[in-house]
């Protein structure tokens, strides 16, 4: 009888990704992201080196894992308005959906969060990420209002709104207590005239 610690010989060991960067972002937010190696986490996550090389290429890509979601979430809402809707609430609902992590991820985006704060040459490396969604609503705005997407209103009030949603989720993960990171973006959200 097989042990439930041990596995027959050829068949390989399942990883969860997602459990890796846990235990990852645990360790960067307790002991600082460049005082952690990536051998660190290969063994307090119990995989091998080469195991976590083949899942994150880098120490940055622990902490990003996850971002390509919110892009999904913040697309939907976009591609999910009716024509009818004013355009700048689609906009912002696509913000706020973009912050609706799911409750098995909360503690995960908490420590991402506060370990991208804690290291801001971290942020740019989702810079590309935050820009298509910039670019997706500016776009959408634009097509709604027959302007176009380098409109400067239109540039601006795109980048307030997605600015605002990061302020809120840093301020969550830094203070949020029991409230999500969508209500405290859609809070965010509605401070804003646009």
């Amino acid at each position: 009888m097989e042990h439930p610690n041990e596995r027959a010989a050829g068949r390989p060991r399942t990883i969860d990704p997602g459990r890796v960067s846990l235990v990852a972002l645990r360790l960067f937010d307790e002991q600082g992201f460049d005082a952690v190696s990536m051998d660190d986490v290969a063994a307090a996550a119990g995989v091998s080196r080469r195991s976590l090389f083949r899942l994150f290429p880098s120490k940055a890509a622990l902490v990003w894992d996850g971002l390509e979601e919110s892009l999904e979430r913040f697309q939907a809402a976009l591609t999910e308005s009716a024509k009818e809707d004013p355009v700048w609430e689609v906009i912002r609902r696509a913000f706020e959906a973009s912050a609706a992590i799911p409750a098995e991820s909360i503690e995960v985006t908490r420590h991402r969060l506060r370990v991208i704060r804690a290291n801001p040459s971290l942020a740019q490396l989702g810079a590309p990420t935050i820009g298509t969604m910039t670019d997706a609503a500016a776009l959408f705005a634009a097509e709604r209002t027959h302007a176009r997407p380098d409109d400067f209103s239109i540039v601006v009030r795109v980048h307030v709104l997605a600015a605002a949603v990061d302020a809120s989720v840093v301020w969550w993960a830094l203070h949020g207590g029991e409230e999500t990171p969508r209500s405290v973006a859609g809070r965010a959200l509605r401070e804003i005239a646009i």
